[in-house]
């Protein structure tokens, strides 16, 4: 099996990451997320589920973004082949149709159903890409490249800690992680960026009018903080290094 701890990186990396689970999110989220990395002049990799993209304006952006160098991946929903849905290389098929960009990773979404351990890891190495990123590791030989499980900064951190406490574990987990392995993976979902990522429900709204469990200046400040210590890249930059520095 291929996996981050069997290679050596040099310098410290931190891969980013952005899933596109909601059509509210690719529209309205995903702008300030490039907005602010256009800023740091880094660039992060989209994990896209195949059915967010519904227009025109939809392809457009994202082909448009991939064309600036953003790296698209597939968020995979078919997680265990469940056949009331669309096969997973159908998934794959199709976003590589409608965007017209090579995909060389997948992710499974946590939504519909979700990651289920050794199944999801079988179907994601069946789709034949570079590399994967799940929750642990396979208990299997695999011939695709694995990355480390990321951080998710929102939906863990600051939705469980709250913006200052959060960011101060978050930091705390990700320095240690970079120390034990030189590379980690950093999840931000890009709804966090328009509503507040604590609480659930139409408890959202009055977080958000108050502008609380925002992550605007929590991402801001990662990439600020991070910027002189860690080198961003997209996931492709990261496995290209690793298992050239493999070879």
């Amino acid at each position: 099996m291929k996996d981050v701890a069997s290679v050596q990186s040099g310098r410290r990396v931190v891969g980013l990451r952005h899933d596109l689970d909601t059509v509210y999110g690719l529209k309205w989220g995903l702008p300030k997320i490039i907005s602010i990395e256009k800023k740091y002049g880094v660039k992060s990799t989209l994990f896209v589920r195949v059915d967010v993209v519904r227009s025109k304006k939809d392809k457009r952006i994202l082909k448009a973004l991939a064309d600036e160098g953003w790296e698209i991946g597939l968020h995979l929903i078919n997680t265990v082949n469940d056949s009331r849905l669309m096969p997973p290389e159908s998934e794959l098929k199709l976003l590589k149709k409608l965007l017209g960009v090579p995909i060389y990773g997948v992710t499974p979404c946590g939504s519909t159903i979700g990651f289920k351990g050794d199944v999801t890891w079988r179907i994601m190495c069946s789709l034949g890409l570079k590399y994967m990123e799940g929750y642990g590791m396979p208990d299997f030989k695999v011939d695709t490249f694995v990355f480390p499980t990321h951080l998710s900064l929102d939906i863990h951190y600051v939705r469980n800690f709250g913006e200052k406490e959060g960011y101060q574990k978050f930091k705390e987990d990700s320095s240690q992680q970079l120390s034990q392995n030189g590379i980690a993976t950093v999840l931000v979902h890009p709804e966090g960026f328009v509503r507040s990522v604590q609480s659930h429900g139409l408890l959202k709204i009055p977080l958000t009018l108050l502008r609380k469990g925002m992550m605007n200046k929590v991402y801001e400040r990662f990439l600020c903080e991070f910027k002189d210590k860690v080198e961003f890249k997209r996931y492709i930059d990261i496995y290209q290094r690793l298992t050239l520095k493999g070879s």
